[in-house]
């Protein structure tokens, strides 16, 4: 038997307008891929194909419809939950949620796909760091019949994402054309969409009124440095980074440093091991012991 090759992954990296393509019950599948034509057409520069309690034959048939697709456009396209489906279809990647298989799981079936990771708090967002993903997804905003029973995270956690995450990430849940302007202006720069486009009368127009409501907040108006500030001046600070580091690459010794850390004081030999995030601001000062 000719073992099976996985056909060249498409390449490409997050975008700004990303729809979480869902397949409706009730809606034939020829009319499905046509409304994602249409939203591709209109703005959508980052596709994702979810199939939920679908098996693995007819969500690789439908992949291989939407693969085209995107393509023909130069759209990343991500398959929820499934790496194996995402290998075998050449999709860009596979997104994966909190209950999902690990990143260094999926990493270890197919090495090329990039990752993605659905995060609904700022500790989730900062544990998915350390994965290295190529975006993580902020939300829900706002409640959501996509997500039944889960509360929403709300704008403050697009304000820490905002300040604290450096690699691209999407606001998502319930963001439309009327609640995207508090998205905007509380820091996201990408968004992700589901009902607000493939559930439009029109798709097109529906991607093309957030694509343009985007293009009005630019990402360079926005980027910002990963940097702390260290007794006044800025140092970068890498995902990851803690206190403890911080100091071994400062060659201090924690047990004879007292420590402000933005509005916590920690008095010499009790400096925590704590995480650090851009925007932080640190005063270190030397503890001489003895007497």
């Amino acid at each position: 038997m000719t073992a099976p090759v996985f056909p060249a992954p498409l390449p490409g990296g997050p975008g700004r307008l990303y729809l979480v393509a869902t397949p409706r019950p009730e809606l034939p599948e020829d009319e499905f891929v046509a409304r994602v034509e249409a939203a591709l057409d209109g703005g959508v520069d980052t596709l994702q194909l979810r199939c939920k309690d679908t098996e693995a034959v007819p969500y690789l048939a439908l992949a291989a419809r939407l693969r085209p697709l995107c393509e023909r456009r130069g759209v990343p396209l991500y398959i929820n939950d499934r790496p194996d489906v995402a290998a075998a279809c050449g999709a860009t990647g596979v997104h994966l949620g909190q209950g999902d298989l690990p990143p260094a799981f999926a990493r270890a079936l197919a090495p090329h796909l990039q990752v993605g990771r659905s995060t609904h708090a700022p500790a989730q967002a900062l544990a998915a760091l350390q994965d290295a993903p190529a975006y993580v997804a902020v939300g829900p905003v706002h409640a959501t019949p996509t997500k039944p029973g889960r509360a929403a995270a709300g704008l403050d956690y697009v304000r820490w994402a905002a300040r604290h995450v450096q690699l691209p990430w999407f606001a998502i849940g319930g963001i439309d054309a009327v609640t995207l302007p508090d998205v905007l202006q509380a820091g996201a720069r990408r968004v992700a969409v589901v009902r607000a486009v493939l559930d439009a009368p029109d798709p097109a127009r529906a991607a093309d009124t957030l694509k343009a409501m985007l293009d009005a907040f630019p990402l360079a108006a926005y980027a910002q440095a990963a940097t702390l500030t260290v007794n006044g001046e800025a140092r970068p600070c890498p995902p990851g980074l803690t206190l403890h580091a911080l100091l071994r690459d400062l060659n201090v010794d924690a047990s004879r440093v007292a420590v402000a850390h933005n509005d916590d004081f920690h008095p010499g030999a009790r400096v925590p091991d704590a995480p650090l995030l851009p925007g932080d601001v640190l005063d270190i000062v030397r503890v001489t012991v003895g007497g």
